[in-house]
C-alpha cells in the first residue's frame, strides 16, 4: 500500500511537474511571439508617425510662403515687424520652428529669427554652410523643371547643425494667385530649422506615446529598442532616432513569474485564472495600439482624417472608379479670413475655430464621406457614389453657407468664409493626381473671383495654373 501511495504521489508529482513545465514553455513561447509581432507592427507604425511629423514641418511652413503679400515683402521693403508676425516669431510660437531665415533672390539674408527672437540678418551666415546647400539644391530642381507643373516648391533635408540633429526645410516664396510675375529658381526663399532633440523628442512621447526617444550617432541599439535612420533621399544617415519598444509578451511574463512560482499543486486552476488575466491585459495593450493607430490617421486638433489617411482613401476610391466606373467627387476647402482671427484674437482662438469647422463639416456630410484637414486652414471632402453634378453643387453650397454663420470664441462672435473647388470623376481621368489638379484649378477660380463661394471643374478655364494642395511635390 505504501509503495502504491508513493508511486501515485510520484506519478502525480511528475505529472504536475510536466504540466508546469509545459505551461511555462507555452507562456514563454507565446510571450516571445507576441513581442515579435508587436515589434514589427510598432516599428512600422512609429516610422509612419515620425515621417508624418517631419512632413508636417514643410506643410506648416508653406501655409504662409505661398502668398502674394509674402512675395511683395520679400522684394521690398523688408519690414522686420511684418516678418516677425508672419515668417519668424509667429512660426516659433505656432509651429515650434527653432530658427527661420528669409533670403532674397540672390541668396542674401534679409531676415533671421533664432529661438523665438529676431536676430540680425547676418546671423544666417553662421548657418549657411549647412543650410545653404539645401537652398541651392531646391533652386537647381526648380530651374530644371523650368516652371512645369509639378515643379518642387520646397525641399526638406536632415542635417547636423552645431553638432545637433535637425530638419532644414527650404520653401520658395510664391504667389498664391499667380498675378505676380516670378522667374523659376529666382524666387526669394524661406528656411525653417527644427532641431530633433530636446522638445522634439519630448513631443514624440506626449503626442504619440513613443517612450524614451533619443538621438544616436550609430545604429547600435540596446535590447528592447528600435531605431529610425535620419537620412534624406537614400543618402547616408546623419544619425538615428532610437526609442524603447513596448513588449507586451515580456511585460506579461515578468508580472506572471511570481504567480507561476507559487502555483505548485494548483497549477491547473492558477493557469486558468492567468489565461483570463492575460486576455484582459493583452486587450488593454492592443487598445493602446488602436489609440496610436487612430492618432496616425487623424488630425489631433480637429479630429478629422489627416493628409496621410486622406491620400490613402483617395487612391482606394480611384482604383474602385477605374474598376467599376462608380463616380465620386473631391472638394478642396480653404477658409477665408482665418489668418485675421489668429492675428487679432490669438492662436487659441484659431484652434477653436478649426475645431468648430471640423464639427460643422462632419454634421454636413454622409457617414461614409471622408472629411480631412490637410493642414493649416485647408480641408477636403471625398464623396463616393455621386449621382450627378447637382449633388456636388448642393453639398458645396451648404458648406459655404454653414461657414458664413458666426463662430463663438471666448463669448465673442467671429466670422470667416470658405472657398471650395470641386471636381467629379470622368472617364478621361488617368490618376488621382489629375483629379487633384482639376479640383485645385476650380479652387483657384473661386479665389480669382473674390473667394467665399464654390466652383466645380468645368466652370473654369482648365489651362489656369493650380495654386496649392496635394498636387505639390515636396522632396
Amino acid at each position: 500500500m505504501l509503495r502504491l501511495k508513493l508511486l501515485l504521489f510520484l506519478s502525480v508529482t511528475v505529472l504536475l511537474a510536466l504540466i508546469a513545465a509545459a505551461v511555462a514553455f507555452a507562456f514563454q513561447w507565446s510571450a516571445a511571439q507576441t513581442d515579435v509581432q508587436s515589434r514589427q507592427r510598432e516599428t512600422t507604425l512609429i516610422q509612419q508617425l515620425i515621417e508624418m511629423r517631419f512632413a508636417q514641418i514643410t506643410e506648416n511652413q508653406q501655409t504662409t510662403t505661398t502668398w502674394d503679400d509674402a512675395v511683395r515683402h520679400a522684394v521690398d521693403p523688408h519690414d522686420p515687424d511684418w516678418f516677425d508676425a508672419n515668417f519668424g516669431i509667429w512660426m516659433y510660437a505656432y509651429f515650434g520652428f527653432d530658427r527661420t531665415f528669409v533670403l532674397d533672390r540672390d541668396d542674401r539674408s534679409i531676415y533671421a529669427m533664432m529661438a523665438g527672437r529676431r536676430a540680425e540678418p547676418g546671423a544666417y551666415f553662421s548657418n549657411s554652410a549647412v543650410v545653404g546647400p539645401v537652398v541651392a539644391e531646391l533652386r537647381r530642381r526648380r530651374e530644371a523643371a523650368d516652371g512645369a507643373d509639378g515643379a518642387p516648391t520646397a525641399l526638406r533635408r536632415f542635417v547636423l547643425l552645431e553638432n545637433r540633429p535637425a530638419v532644414v526645410s527650404a520653401a520658395a516664396i510664391l504667389s498664391d494667385t499667380g498675378d505676380l510675375p516670378q522667374t523659376p529658381a529666382r524666387e526669394a526663399m524661406h528656411i525653417a530649422v527644427k532641431f530633433l532633440d530636446g522638445g522634439f523628442l519630448a513631443g514624440l512621447d506626449s503626442d504619440f506615446l513613443i517612450h524614451d526617444a533619443r538621438f544616436s550617432w550609430t545604429k547600435s541599439i540596446g535590447s528592447g529598442e528600435a531605431s529610425f535612420p535620419l537620412a534624406s533621399d537614400g543618402g547616408a544617415p546623419v544619425g538615428y532616432l532610437v526609442w524603447t519598444l513596448q513588449q507586451p509578451g515580456t511585460e506579461i511574463l515578468d508580472q506572471m513569474a511570481p504567480v507561476l512560482k507559487l502555483a505548485g499543486a494548483g497549477i491547473l486552476l492558477v493557469a486558468g485564472c492567468l489565461l483570463s488575466w492575460i486576455h484582459q491585459t493583452t486587450r488593454r495593450l492592443f487598445d493602446s495600439r488602436e489609440q496610436i493607430e487612430y492618432m496616425a490617421h487623424h488630425d489631433a486638433l480637429s479630429g478629422l482624417a489627416n493628409r496621410f489617411w486622406f491620400q490613402r482613401q483617395l487612391e482606394d476610391m480611384m482604383r474602385d472608379f477605374r474598376r467599376t466606373g462608380q463616380s465620386f467627387a473631391l472638394l478642396f476647402i480653404d477658409l477665408d479670413r482665418f489668418k485675421a482671427i489668429n492675428d487679432s484674437l490669438g492662436h487659441h482662438a484659431g484652434d477653436e475655430v478649426i475645431r468648430q469647422v471640423g464639427s460643422r463639416l462632419r454634421a454636413l456630410v454622409r457617414k461614409d464621406d471622408v472629411v480631412a484637414r490637410l493642414g493649416g486652414d485647408e480641408f477636403a471632402v471625398l464623396r463616393g457614389r455621386v449621382a450627378d453634378r447637382v449633388e456636388v453643387e448642393i453639398l458645396a453650397r451648404v458648406i459655404v453657407k454653414a461657414m458664413r454663420n458666426a463662430f463663438e470664441v471666448d463669448r465673442e462672435k467671429v466670422f470667416i468664409g470658405a472657398s471650395i473647388g470641386a471636381c467629379v470623376t470622368s472617364p478621361d481621368l488617368l490618376t488621382e493626381l489629375d483629379l487633384v489638379r482639376r479640383a485645385d484649378v476650380a479652387l483657384y477660380g473661386v479665389k480669382r473671383a473674390g473667394r467665399d463661394g464654390f466652383m466645380i471643374f468645368g466652370d473654369v478655364n482648365a489651362d489656369l495654373e493650380p495654386s496649392r494642395t496635394l498636387s505639390k511635390q515636396v522632396a
